[in-house]
C-alpha cells in the first residue's frame, strides 16, 4: 500500500514508529541479501523481479481513497512460491525505493518506510506459507490444492494484515487521526486485491518449480481485461467524485453568498449567524449526531436560518422598540419565507426543514406550523436554543446585551415550553468552552458602554440617495431662542422627562444635538447618533414615530445617570424636508400614550417655529399642527 498524504512536521510518535519499522525491515533485507546465493540468480529470477518492479508502475488509485491496487502482488507471491523469502524481500525493497524516487511529495522518512514495510510483509507472508504448506522454501510445490489453498489464504492474510496495518498506523500518526478509521476505510480493497493475487500466483506455480505458462496464458487475458475494466471504472469514479466535489463547492459557495446577503441586510447582528453555526454544530456533535448528511444540513441551516429576513422591511427588522402585532406577524414570515427561498436551491441534504422550523416551540405554540416536541427536527431544536442565547447576549436595536448568566436563567425558564430540555442542558454545559473559542465574551464588557461606544461612532451605513437627506443646522447657539424655550416649556409639563432635538451633521450620516433640555444639556453636548442606529437614528432613517423604546439605546450610560428608562422619538419635517428628530426621555410611568401623542404635536409645532425663523405661532397654525399630529 502506497501512501500519498503530506505533513508539515514529523510527530515524535511517528519517528518512533518508523524507527522500529525501518530497523526490522532493514535487518530482514540484510539477512535476505546474505542468504541469496549468487549462483542461484538466473534469467528467470531477474525476469520475474523486473516484472514485479515494473508492474508496480501500473497501480490504480482507488477513487476517493489514499491507496492503490496493482497486479504486482501476483508476481511477489509467485516469487515467494518459486524462490522462498530472500529474493522477493530484496525485490520489493528495491521496488519501494523506485516508487519513492518517483513520488511528487518526497519525504526521506516515507522512502525508508516504503522500503522497509514491504520487506517485513513479504518475509512474514513467505514464512507462513511454507509453514502451513509443510514445504521447504524454493522446493517444488505439490499439485494437491487441499494443501495449497489453506497456505495461500494464510500467506495472503498475513501480507494483508501487516501491509495494511503498518500503513494505516503510519498515516494515522502523520495526520493525527485514528489508525482503525484509516485501516477500515481501505481494508476491503486491499484484502480482495491481495487474496486474488495470491490465488492467481498459486495457480500459476502449483505442480512444479517454475511458472506454468499454460495457466498464465489462460489467466493473463483475464488480468489484462480486469486491469482495463477497473482502470476505466476508476477513471469514471474519479470523475464522479470530482463532480460531487464541484457540486459540494457550489452549494457551499451558494450558502456563503446567501449568508453574506443576510449580514448585509441586518447590520446589527453581523457575525451572529457564524457564531450560531459554530455552536450549533458543536452541540449536535455533543448530542451524538454523526450522520454526515444531517451534520451538513445543520451546518448550512445554521448559517442560513435568517435568510428569510431578506423579505422583512428594514424598519421592522431594526426597530428599537417592541413590534406592533402587524409588525410581529411580518417578522414571523421570515421562517417560512426562508424555507421558500432555499427550496429553489435543491440542497442534497435536508436544510429546508431546519430553517422553516427553527422558531417552533417544544409545547407546540411556535410558528409557522405549530410542531410539538420531537416532531421538530433535531437541527431546528438545537438551532432555536443557540439562536436565542446568542441573541440575548448580543446588542439589539431594542436593548443592550445581557450577561451570560442572565441568558442562562432565561433559557432554563423556557425549558420544556419553548425549547427541548435535553438540548438546553447540553448547550449550557458547553457555554464555557464556547466562550473560550469566541473572539469576545458578553461578560467581558458592559452592555451600556458598548451601546454608548456605538452611538458616538460616526456610522458608515450606506443610505439610498435622498432617503434621509435633511436640512443641516448649525449648533445650538444658532437655533432660535423661541424654539429652545418652546421645547423646554412643553417638556417641563410632562414631568420627570427630558428631551433632545437632533439634526443632521454636515456629512448627513449622524444626528447631533441641536437643543437639549437644561438638565440634560451638558451631558449630551457631544453626543452623536448614527443614522439608522439607536432610537433617534432609526426614526431618522425610517421617518416614522417610535414609542416606548429603551433610552439606553440613545444615551448609553447617561440614561442611568438621569434615571431615564423609556423614550419616544418623532421625525421633524420642515417644508417637507426631514430636519431632524425630537426625542423625549422619561421614567417609565411618565411615558403614557397621551404623552407620546403630545410629543407628536410638539414636533409639528417646533417644525412650524423653525420654518418661521422662530416667530410665534398663530392659533390657526397651532390647529394645523394638531391635525397633522393626529394624522401622523
Amino acid at each position: 500500500m502506497r501512501t500519498e498524504r503530506t505533513a508539515r512536521r514529523v510527530p515524535a510518535s511517528l519517528i518512533a514508529f518508523l524507527t522500529a519499522v525501518v530497523a526490522i525491515g532493514g535487518a530482514l533485507i540484510v539477512h535476505s541479501v546474505v542468504l541469496i546465493d549468487a549462483s542461484s540468480i538466473s534469467v528467470s529470477v531477474l525476469l520475474l523481479a523486473t516484472i514485479t518492479i515494473a508492474s508496480d508502475r501500473f497501480a490504480i488509485k482507488v477513487p476517493g481513497r489514499p491507496v492503490t491496487v496493482s497486479v504486482s502482488e501476483v508476481f511477489v507471491f509467485a516469487s515467494i512460491l518459486l524462490f522462498g523469502a530472500a529474493i522477493p524481500v530484496v525485490t520489493v525493497a528495491f521496488g519501494g525505493l523506485c516508487v519513492s524516487l518517483t513520488q511528487r511529495n518526497r519525504r526521506f522518512y516515507r522512502a525508508l518506510f516504503n522500503i522497509a514495510e514491504p520487506a517485513i510483509s513479504t518475509w512474514a507472508a513467505a514464512r507462513v506459507f511454507f509453514r502451513v504448506a509443510s514445504v521447504a522454501p524454493a522446493s517444488p510445490l505439490s499439485s494437491d490444492m487441499s494443501a495449497l489453498v489453506p497456505a495461500t489464504i494464510a500467506m495472503a492474510g498475513v501480507f494483508f494484515v501487516l501491509n495494511s496495518a503498518l500503513g494505516a498506523v503510519a498515516v494515522a500518526l502523520e495526520n493525527g487521526t485514528a489508525a482503525y478509521d484509516v485501516w477500515r476505510s481501505d481494508a476491503w480493497y486491499l484484502a480482495v486485491n491481495y487474496h486474488a493475487a495470491a490465488s492467481l500466483a498459486t495457480l500459476a506455480v502449483s505442480g512444479g518449480s517454475r511458472i506454468n505458462f499454460a495457466v498464465v496464458g489462460l489467466v493473463a487475458p483475464l488480468l489484462v481485461l480486469s486491469y482495463v475494466a477497473y482502470r476505466e471504472a476508476s477513471t469514471r469514479a474519479d470523475e464522479a467524485h470530482r463532480h460531487v466535489d464541484d457540486v459540494e463547492r457550489l452549494y457551499r459557495a451558494s450558502v456563503e453568498m446567501l449568508a453574506i446577503a443576510v449580514d448585509a441586510k441586518d447590520q446589527v447582528t453581523h457575525g451572529h449567524i457564524r457564531r450560531v453555526q459554530r455552536h450549533t454544530l458543536a452541540v449536535a456533535a455533543a448530542l451524538g449526531v454523526t450522520d454526515p448528511r444531517e451534520l451538513k444540513a445543520i451546518e448550512a441551516g445554521a448559517l442560513l436560518h435568517d435568510i428569510g429576513k431578506l423579505v422583512v422591511p428594514d424598519y421592522v427588522l431594526n426597530k428599537p422598540s417592541a413590534l406592533t402585532h402587524a409588525e410581529f406577524e411580518t417578522m414571523k414570515k421570515h421562517a417560512s419565507m426562508g424555507a421558500r427561498i432555499l427550496t429553489a436551491v435543491d440542497f442534497p441534504y435536508p436544510v429546508v426543514p431546519i430553517v422553516r422550523h427553527h422558531h417552533e416551540q417544544w409545547d407546540g405554540r411556535g410558528y409557522p406550523d405549530g410542531l410539538i416536541s420531537v416532531e421538530i427536527p433535531l437541527g431546528a431544536r438545537i438551532l432555536a436554543v443557540v439562536d436565542c442565547f446568542d441573541a440575548l447576549t448580543s446588542d439589539r436595536p431594542y436593548r443592550p446585551r445581557l450577561t451570560d448568566q442572565r441568558a442562562i436563567e432565561i433559557l432554563r425558564s423556557r425549558k420544556a415550553t419553548y425549547y427541548d430540555p435535553v438540548v438546553v442542558e447540553k448547550f449550557i454545559e458547553l457555554i464555557p468552552e464556547f466562550r473560550r473559542g469566541d473572539p469576545t465574551s458578553s461578560d467581558q464588557c458592559d452592555g451600556h458602554a458598548a451601546v454608548l461606544a456605538g452611538l458616538t461612532r460616526v456610522s458608515t451605513r450606506d443610505l439610498r440617495e435622498g432617503e434621509t437627506r435633511g436640512v443641516a443646522l448649525p449648533p445650538t447657539a444658532m437655533l432660535p431662542a423661541t424654539v429652545q424655550d418652546y421645547i423646554d416649556e412643553h417638556i417641563a409639563r410632562i414631568g420627570a422627562a427630558e428631551a433632545c432635538l437632533f439634526t443632521f451633521n454636515a456629512g448627513q450620516d449622524a444626528l447631533i444635538v441641536a437643543h437639549a433640555t437644561p438638565k440634560l444639556r451638558g451631558a449630551v453636548a457631544r453626543l452623536q447618533v448614527p443614522v439608522g442606529s439607536g432610537v433617534s437614528g432609526w426614526v431618522a432613517a425610517n421617518r416614522s414615530t417610535i414609542r416606548r423604546a429603551e433610552t439606553v439605546l440613545d444615551l448609553g450610560e447617561i440614561a442611568d445617570a438621569f434615571a431615564l428608562e423609556l423614550c419616544a422619538g418623532v421625525p421633524v419635517f420642515v417644508r417637507a424636508d426631514l430636519f431632524g428628530v425630537l426625542t423625549v426621555y422619561a421614567a417609565d410611568a411618565a411615558l403614557s400614550d397621551e404623552t407620546v401623542a403630545a410629543v407628536g404635536l410638539l414636533a409639528q409645532e417646533v417644525a412650524l417655529l423653525i420654518a418661521r425663523g422662530g416667530a410665534p405661532l398663530t392659533h390657526s397654525q397651532l390647529r394645523t399642527a394638531t391635525r397633522l399630529s393626529a394624522v401622523s
